[in-house]
C-alpha cells in the first residue's frame, strides 16, 4: 500500500535515513588483531580508577573501598589490578601463630613474628618434642646417669641404714626387737636370750610384767616415729637431690634447642614461652623418662597406650600452631580474594576431635580465615556473597571497627554436642577491604546500614557505558586481541572487530557510547570463534560474529518467536495494513532473562458523550502501574490544554491495550494512546501499518523512551514474517535517533526502502503522518483550518458537550 500523497512530503521529511541508525566510527580499525597489542588494563573509567587507587593510598581507620558498576563491566578486573600495585608498595605482613598458654589452657596466645619465622619456629619446636621422646628416656637409660644417680642417694642410703642401726640398739636395750609389716616397724618384746617372744609366752606373764612390758613399749613406739621422721627426711633430701640431677641432665638434653630459640627470637616476646616449655618438660619427666629402652615390651600393652596418650598430649603443648604463614621470600602485602565468604572461611574456625564422647579442642585446632590471611594486606569480596550471610556481614563490620579479628566464636554457634570452649587470644586487625557489587545494593545500604557509610568511605562508580571516541573503540580491539590470546582464539578481522565495536554499541543502547560490560565482549568473541572453527576459517570474519549474536538471539527468543506466531495466525489481533479509526499500534518490550525484545500491542479507544474524560481500562482494573497512569493524566493534561480552554471537555474516551493480561507500566505508550483519542474524536482512520512509540509532554511535545532499538526490530520482525511490502515502519522520538544501533537487515531494509524509520518532535506531526491529514494550527481567532483533525476533533467536542449538556427548561 502507498502512503497518501499529503503523507509522502512529510514521511520524506521525517525519514531517517540507513547512516544515522548505528554507530559511525570515529577511526578506522586495523586489518585484524594480529596488527593490534592486547589491552593492558580496562578502557575509560577514570573516574572510578582514581577513587580506587585514592582509597588504597590512605591508611586512616574506616576508608575501605565500595566498588559499584554492573556485571561484567571490568569492575573486579580493575580493582585486582589496583590493589595488587598497592600491595607491591607496601611492606610484607607478619606470620602469625598460636602457642599454648601454660597459665590458661583455654585462651591460646596470639605471637606476631617477622614472615617465614614462624616455619623456623615449628621446626624447632618439633626438633624439641622428638627430643622429649627420643633422647630424654635415652639420657635417662644411660649408665652414666645410673651411676651418677647412685652415687648421688648413697650418701642418704648410708645414712638411712645408720638410722637403723642405732633404732635396732635403741630397742634392744628397752627389751624389744623390730618385726617389719606393711604397716612398718612393729616393737616386740623379748625374753632374756633377746628371742622374740610369743603372744602365749606374753599371756602366760603376771599382769605387773605385762603393764611393765607396755610401759617399756610406749618408749620404743617414740623410737621408732622419730627415727621414721629422720627417714623421711633423707627420703625426701634424696628425692631433691636426684631430682636436682635429672634437672641437670634435662636442661642438658632440650637446652641446646632452647638457647638457640632464645637467641634466633630474641625481641619477639617468647622467652617467657620458653621458660614455661622447660619448666613442664621437667614437670613431667617422670612420664618421659618411663619410655626407657624394653618399657614397650616388658609392660601390659594397655598400659603402654595409656602412657603414650598422656606422653602426646604433654608433648602436643611445646609445638607450634602456625596460623598464617607468609613465604619469606615475597614481596608486598598479601592480596585474598574469598568467593565463599561464610562465617568459617572469613573468621576462621576451631576445629574439635571426640574424647570419650565429649567434643574438645585446643590451640592446634585454630584455623585462620580469609581476615587473617589478608590482614596486613587487602581483602576483596564480592557484595552479594557477603550479604548472602548476614552473619559474616555482621561480625565483618564489628571487625573493622575494634581493629581486631577473632576466631569464629563457639558461644554464638549453635553446636548440637557438648564442647569444651576454647577461646584464641584475638589478633590485632589492619587490612583494607575492597567491596564489589552492584549499585542498586549500595545504595540500599547506605539507608538501611548506619555502619556502612563509615566503614566504606570511598567509592568508587563503575559507569556502565563510555564515550565512544577512537581511543575507546580501539581498546575494544585490543580487548578482542587480549581474549583472543588468553583463550587461544583465531585472529579476528576488522569487519568482524566492526560489528563487535556495534554490538557494544548496541549493549551501551546509545550510537555515542559503548558498553563497559566487557564479559558480554568476551562471551560474543568465544561463540563467534567457535562458529569459525565449525566453518573451518581460519579467521573470525564479521559473518561468524552476526551469526553468533543470531544464534544468541534465537536461543533465549522462545516466547519473542512464540507471540509473532500468535500474532501472524490471528489470534492474537495486530494489524500491518489497512487503517482503522481510533486504534494504533503501539510497541512494547518484553525482558526475558538476559534477553530484551520488542512486540506491537493494539491500544484502542471508543469515545462518546460524558463528563468522565479520558478512562484508562488498565487503571479500573488495577491493572496499571503508577508511570502508565502518570502517563494517562499527561494526556488529560493536553487535551484539556488544547481543545478545553474555553469551554469545559464534555466526553468519554475508553481507552485500552487490547488482549494485554498483563500489568501496563510505563509511558512509552502515551503518543499512541493520544493518537488513538485524538483520531477517534475526529472519527479519521489510522494508518495500521506504521507502530508507534514515543511518551508526551502536557504540551504535544514527543519525548525520549527506552528499548526503542528492540521495539524498532520487534515490528520490524512482525512485518517481515506477515510480508514487507514498503509502507511499514516505525515513529521514534527525534531525541531516540542516536539510541538506534539496529541489526544489519533492519538497516538493509531501511536503506532499500522496504522498511521506514520516521523521528518525531511533535504530536502534530504523528498525527498528520498517521492519517494523512494535516493535524492543524489555529489561526488569529483560535480556529482550526477546515478538515484538519484538529478541527474535527474540535467539532466532535462541540458535539458531545450539547449532547451531554441537559435541555434548557421551557
Amino acid at each position: 500500500m502507498s502512503p497518501p500523497p499529503s503523507e509522502a512530503s512529510l514521511a520524506s521529511r521525517l525519514a531517517l535515513r540507513s547512516t544515522v541508525l548505528r554507530l559511525a566510527l570515529p577511526v578506522a580499525l586495523p586489518e585484524s588483531t594480529e596488527c593490534v597489542e592486547p589491552l593492558k588494563n580496562v578502557a575509560g573509567q577514570s573516574r572510578a580508577q582514581e577513587a580506587i587507587r585514592f582509597g588504597l593510598g590512605i591508611t586512616a581507620e574506616g576508608y575501605n573501598i565500595a566498588v559499584s558498576g554492573p556485571a561484567l563491566s571490568g569492575r573486579s578486573t580493575v580493582a585486582r589490578i589496583h590493589v595488587a600495585e598497592a600491595a607491591a608498595a607496601r611492606p610484607p605482613a607478619p606470620d602469625w601463630c598460636y602457642l599454648y598458654n601454660f597459665s590458661d589452657p583455654r585462651r591460646p596466645r596470639a605471637v606476631s613474628l617477622p614472615p617465614g619465622a614462624a616455619g623456623e619456629l615449628e621446626r624447632a619446636l618439633g626438633q624439641l618434642v622428638t627430643i622429649c621422646k627420643d633422647e630424654i628416656p635415652r639420657a635417662f637409660d644411660a649408665e652414666a646417669y645410673v651411676n651418677q644417680a647412685q652415687r648421688t642417694v648413697e650418701p642418704f642410703t648410708r645414712q638411712r641404714e645408720a638410722a637403723l642401726q642405732a633404732l635396732e640398739q635403741t630397742v634392744r636395750a628397752i627389751g624389744f626387737a623390730l618385726n617389719p609389716s606393711p604397716m612398718g616397724l612393729i616393737p616386740v618384746p623379748c625374753l632374756k636370750d633377746g628371742t622374740p617372744m610369743t603372744q602365749e609366752q606374753f599371756n602366760a606373764l603376771a599382769d605387773a610384767d605385762r603393764a611393765a612390758i607396755e610401759r617399756r613399749s610406749a618408749d620404743a613406739q617414740d623410737a621408732i616415729g622419730a627415727t621414721g621422721r629422720q627417714l623421711r627426711h633423707l627420703e625426701a633430701d634424696a628425692s631433691t637431690a636426684v631430682e636436682a640431677v635429672d634437672r641437670e641432665i634435662t636442661r642438658f638434653v632440650v637446652g641446646r634447642v632452647l638457647d638457640e630459640l632464645r637467641k634466633r627470637f630474641d625481641g619477639e616476646s617468647l622467652g617467657e614461652h620458653f621458660t614455661a616449655v622447660e619448666s613442664d618438660i621437667v614437670a613431667n619427666l617422670s612420664v618421659f623418662k618411663r619410655f626407657t629402652d624394653g618399657f614397650a615390651e616388658s609392660a601390659p600393652p594397655q598400659a603402654v597406650a595409656e602412657l603414650i596418650a598422656i606422653r602426646e598430649q604433654i608433648l602436643r603443648r611445646y609445638q607450634v600452631n602456625v596460623f598464617v604463614r607468609h613465604d619469606p621470600g615475597q614481596q608486598g602485602a598479601p592480596v585474598y580474594e574469598e568467593s565463599h565468604p561464610s562465617f568459617a572461611n572469613l573468621f576462621g574456625r576451631i576445629e574439635f576431635e571426640n574424647r570419650m564422647g565429649t567434643m574438645v579442642s585446643d590451640f592446634m585446632h585454630a584455623r585462620a580465615g580469609a581476615l587473617q590471611i589478608a590482614n596486613g594486606g587487602f581483602l576483596i569480596l564480592q557484595l552479594q556473597d557477603i550479604l548472602s550471610e548476614p552473619r559474616s556481614w555482621v561480625m565483618l563490620k564489628r571487625a573493622l571497627k575494634t581493629r581486631e579479628v577473632r576466631v569464629g566464636d563457639l558461644g554464638e554457634s549453635l553446636l548440637p554436642f557438648p564442647v569444651v570452649d576454647l577461646v584464641p587470644q584475638g589478633i590485632p586487625l589492619d587490612v583494607k577491604v575492597v567491596l564489589i557489587g552492584e549499585p542498586h545494593i549500595f545504595a540500599l545500604l547506605d539507608v538501611l546500614d548506619d555502619d556502612f557509610g563509615s566503614l566504606f568511605k570511598i567509592r568508587a562508580e563503575f559507569e556502565p557505558d563510555v564515550d565512544a571516541t577512537a581511543e575507546a573503540v580501539l581498546a575494544y580491539s585490543q580487548f578482542v586481541c587480549r581474549i583472543r590470546a588468553d583463550l587461544g582464539l583465531r585472529h579476528f578481522t576488522r569487519a568482524a572487530l566492526e560489528e563487535i565495536v556495534q554490538h557494544g554499541s548496541r549493549l551501551a543502547d546509545r550510537q555515542d557510547r559503548l558498553t563497559t560490560r566487557y564479559g558480554l565482549i568476551s562471551d560474543l568473541c568465544v561463540e563467534a570463534n567457535e562458529l569459525a572453527e565449525a566453518a573451518g576459517a581460519e579467521t573470525v570474519d564479521a559473518s561468524h560474529v552476526l551469526a553468533a549474536l543470531a544464534g544468541k538471539q534465537s536461543r533465549s527468543g522462545l516466547l519473542a518467536d512464540r507471540l509473532r506466531r500468535l500474532i501472524a495466525e490471528g489470534t492474537l489481533h495486530v494489524e500491518t495494513r489497512g487503517s482503522v479509526v481510533g486504534q494504533v499500534n503501539g510497541l512494547a518490550v518484553y525482558q526475558a532473562g538476559n534477553y530484551a525484545f520488542g512486540t506491537p500491542a493494539r491500544i484502542s479507544c471508543r469515545v462518546g458523550p460524558g463528563r468522565q474524560g479520558v478512562v484508562a481500562i488498565e487503571r479500573e482494573t488495577e491493572r496499571s502501574g503508577a508511570i502508565h497512569t502518570k502517563g494517562v493524566l499527561v494526556l488529560s493534561g493536553f487535551l484539556a490544554g488544547t481543545f478545553g480552554r474555553d469551554l469545559p471537555l464534555t466526553f468519554n474516551a475508553s481507552l485500552t491495550f487490547e488482549q494485554s493480561y498483563d500489568e501496563v507500566e510505563g509511558d512509552s505508550a502515551s503518543s499512541a494512546e493520544l493518537y488513538a483519542i485524538l483520531t477517534a474524536l475526529a472519527d479519521v482512520p489510522v494508518a495500521q501499518w506504521i507502530a508507534v512509540t514515543g511518551s508526551i509532554d502536557q504540551f504535544g511535545n514527543v519525548q525520549a523512551v527506552g528499548g526503542v532499538t528492540e521495539k524498532v526490530e520487534g515490528f520490524f520482525d512482525l512485518c517481515a514474517a506477515v510480508g514487507l511490502d514498503g509502507s511499514q515502519g516505525v515513529t521514534i522520538p527525534s531525541a531516540n535517533v542516536r539510541s538506534l544501533t539496529l541489526r544489519p537487515d533492519v538497516i538493509r531494509a531501511v536503506d532499500e526502502g522496504r522498511f521506514h524509520i520516521w523521528a518525531l518532535s511533535r504530536v502534530e506531526e504523528g498525527v498528520e503522518l498517521l492519517t494523512g491529514i494535516p493535524a492543524g494550527t489555529r489561526d488569529a481567532q483560535g480556529n482550526y483550518p477546515a478538515g484538519s483533525v484538529f478541527a474535527r476533533v474540535t467539532h466532535s467536542l462541540g458535539a458531545m458537550r450539547l449532547a451531554a449538556s441537559p435541555p434548557a427548561a421551557s
